[in-house]
């Protein structure tokens, strides 16, 4: 997993600094930096640059996300920090996500395969029809670019419905945990966050444990 990716738990660490009294929702303030993707057109959006987007935290952490609508554009890099607020996802949906970033997300490779990735999600998040289906129904893919082949559409709709069966053929363990980051002003995100193997687990728990032993052996020393 590269760096980006890697820093997500950081960055999501830091949600509840954010947050408001008891019983209010955690807030984050973040930074558009950039897109690594192409540009596309789809039913809801013309020659829109697509793919994972970098942000910042106030902690000058870097992590990456995802578009979840498309109602509204994200904030420009000179806006500076919005706040966004902190939640997650239900339903099928949550399922069709999680089954997406399980099967695919960690062997994304370069621009186009994460446009291709973020097309996936919004056939998820968009779709009404009850069938994920990019290229029909009420959200589909058009085409990349005015002057992209017959070829390089069909290839890129391809990879796009090869993520989106990875995503409902999914059965495994969640591999990441979900986040919504939404925006009353900018278009809700999406980060994902790995879920620590077991093996982790186990040598925390094992570290803590040699700092209890040592932190009690020294209490007996005094």
């Amino acid at each position: 997993m590269n760096a980006l990716k890697s820093t997500v738990a950081v960055a999501l660490a830091l949600c509840g600094l954010g947050a408001a009294s008891a019983g209010h929702a955690a807030s984050l303030d973040i930074q558009y930096v950039q897109t690594s993707g192409v540009v596309l057109s789809t039913s809801r959006s013309d020659d829109y640059l697509t793919g994972g987007m970098e942000y910042l935290d106030v902690a000058g952490h870097s992590f990456e996300a995802f578009c979840v609508e498309l109602a509204q554009g994200h904030a420009s890099a000179t806006a500076g920090f919005q706040r966004f607020t902190v939640g997650g996802f239900s339903g099928q949906q949550a399922s069709l996500l999680q089954g997406l970033f399980s099967s695919s997300y960690a062997g994304l490779n370069g621009a186009t395969e994460k446009a291709a990735f973020q097309t996936a999600l919004w056939e998820i998040t968009h779709e009404t029809s009850g069938v994920l289906n990019a290229s029909d129904g009420s959200f589909h893919f058009d085409w990349l670019s005015l002057d992209s082949t017959a070829a390089e559409d069909a290839a890129f709709l391809a990879m796009t419905s090869g993520y989106l069966q990875a995503a409902a053929a999914y059965a495994g363990p969640a591999r990441y945990t979900l986040t919504r980051l939404s925006s009353g002003a900018y278009q809700d995100l999406l980060t994902a966050s790995a879920v620590p193997e077991p093996e982790s687990y186990a040598l925390l728990l094992a570290g803590l444990g040699v700092v209890g032993f040592v932190a009690g052996r020294r209490r007996q020393a005094r």
